[in-house]
């Protein structure tokens, strides 16, 4: 097959990519900074483990589920795609142009099923598929492992769909690889049950065995197991089981307020509204496909009211819901046919309007949402200033869990406290966690004892938005400033009353 068939029978794939990557890179490379905190971790290993090979000991969180003797990571195989980019850039660049090929790749995994299902106008939902929401947009550009998640259960749909059930384990494998929410896809073993029964009128556990193996070969066939096990029931006990959480947890894991949700959500909730209306009672048992997506879009809804991270699933769940309602519609109609008509010319001029409006207003939201993030270089000063000016390994005491990617990618010199979610620690224990979590909000008068021999650190390191922690650090005649910039402030804890000249 030449170079000329070959884009004749995939320009839109092409297109879609460019456009996707395009659109992608320049709002992250315009960005002063990263999306979310997490991925200036994940752009570290991944550099780690081009220079080095896998990790199996990790010093940096010794206080946390995370210690040397149990690490394990969780997001090996997104680390590993994640790492020839940092061969030839810096860790910012390289983080930034690897979110935007995924994504970029995603969107052509979403023209061919488009494709594969026969429904009409790709591009048009590709741009659609773009602009559904802020916060949806937002979470896909962070360099973590989400848009692989949203990859897989696509890829999921279709096997689960074509009863290919092979495949569908080797989907499940590689989500375990990739990413610790990967559980996701046994409620969607359930679902393509439920459909099989409803539409089909047949009994089967094939895909629940299918989706079970492959998550089972991805947790055993891995060097991290069986501590992997350990850590994904702790993970699952805190965030999905339990009522509320126990550790001041990143705001993704809470809900939204409702009018919060309606304004970044209008468009998936509108497309999800409008997919039920279309559909009548004969055509929930006709159509498996319209039907797995209105099941999977309703209980992404559900987690969605719980917790707001679930805005990485449900606005494409209700845009492929809405598509396979329309399928048969999109098969009657012709562009040219409502051009014709000065009613249909005006029906038209009023949807493009509608899209365009919609599309700058969420792509310039979601850019100046990325403008507003503190620059890469933020924590650089203070944590440059320990590298130099502290033994190698030593623990630095830090106020915010959210601290540790950005001072790991910055200085591996040194060792912290809590990082990537206070449950870690919380869960290896709940004391100290408590203590940290009453020192770093400034509710014990005199820590520096506490921060000395129970944490084992003489540095402290905060950033300027803790107020009551600086103010009351800097009226403690033990704690004494020897760095601040815009962004952080680092104390030495001194050892006794009588101040040693330093």
């Amino acid at each position: 097959m030449d170079m000329r068939t070959l884009l004749i029978k995939y320009w839109e794939m092409a297109v879609a990519f460019l456009v996707a990557m395009t659109v992608v890179g320049f709002i992250l490379f315009s960005s002063p900074g990263m999306a979310g905190n997490d991925g200036y971790y994940h752009i570290s290993i991944a550099s780690i483990i081009w220079e080095q090979g896998l990790i199996f000991e990790f010093p940096y969180l010794e206080f946390t589920l995370l210690d040397s003797e149990h690490y394990v990571d969780m997001h090996m195989l997104f680390h590993l795609l994640q790492s020839p980019f940092t061969a030839w850039l810096d860790l910012e660049s390289a983080a930034k142009l690897a979110s935007a090929t995924f994504i970029a790749l995603t969107f052509v995994l979403f023209v061919w099923l488009l494709k594969q299902y026969k429904i009409r106008y790709p591009l048009f939902w590709v741009f659609i598929l773009l602009i559904l929401s802020e916060s949806f947009l937002y979470r896909m550009m962070m360099p973590r492992p989400p848009i692989f998640a949203l990859a897989y259960t696509w890829l999921a749909f279709h096997f689960l769909l074509q009863k290919r059930f092979v495949a569908l384990t080797v989907v499940a494998c590689l989500f375990a690889w990739t990413y610790k929410v990967f559980p996701i896809l046994l409620p969607m073993a359930v679902i393509a049950m439920a459909v099989y029964y409803l539409c089909e009128q047949k009994v089967t556990v094939k895909p629940l065995f299918a989706v079970l193996a492959g998550i089972a070969a991805g947790m055993i066939i891995t060097p991290y197991f069986p501590d992997n096990v350990e850590f994904l029931y702790h993970a699952i006990q805190a965030k999905i089981l339990s009522d509320g959480y126990v550790a001041g947890v990143g705001n993704e894991w809470y809900p939204l307020k409702t009018l919060a949700l309606l304004k970044d959500a209008y468009i998936p909730l509108g497309l999800y509204l409008a997919g039920i209306l279309m559909t009548n009672r004969e055509e929930w048992r006709s159509d498996p496909a319209r039907l797995f997506w209105f099941l999977l879009a309703s209980m992404w809804l559900v987690m969605l009211f719980k917790s707001r991270r679930f805005i990485e699933f449900f606005p494409p769940a209700a845009l492929f819901f809405f598509l396979f309602s329309i399928r048969s519609h999109l098969d009657r109609f012709s562009v040219t046919s409502v051009l014709t008509t000065m009613r249909g010319r005006f029906a038209a001029f009023a949807l493009v309007s509608a899209v365009i409006l919609s599309g700058v207003t969420m792509l310039s939201g979601t850019y100046e949402w990325l403008q507003r993030r503190m620059p890469v270089e933020a924590y650089h000063g203070g944590s440059q200033w320990l590298a130099e000016n502290t033994p190698e390994g030593s623990t630095i005491f830090h106020t915010d869990w959210d601290d540790f990617p950005r001072m790991f990618f910055h200085n591996r010199h040194n060792r912290y406290i809590v990082g990537l979610d206070p449950d870690y620690m919380r869960l290896k224990d709940a004391d100290m966690y408590s203590d940290w979590r009453k020192i770093s909000r400034g509710k014990i008068n005199h820590p520096e004892d506490m921060i000395l021999n129970k944490f084992g650190a003489e540095y402290v390191f905060t950033d300027t938005r803790h107020k009551r922690f600086i103010k009351a650090a800097d009226n403690n005649m033990r704690m004494k400033r020897m760095f601040f910039d815009k962004y952080t402030v680092v104390y030495r804890v001194l050892p006794s009353p009588d101040l040693p000249s330093l």
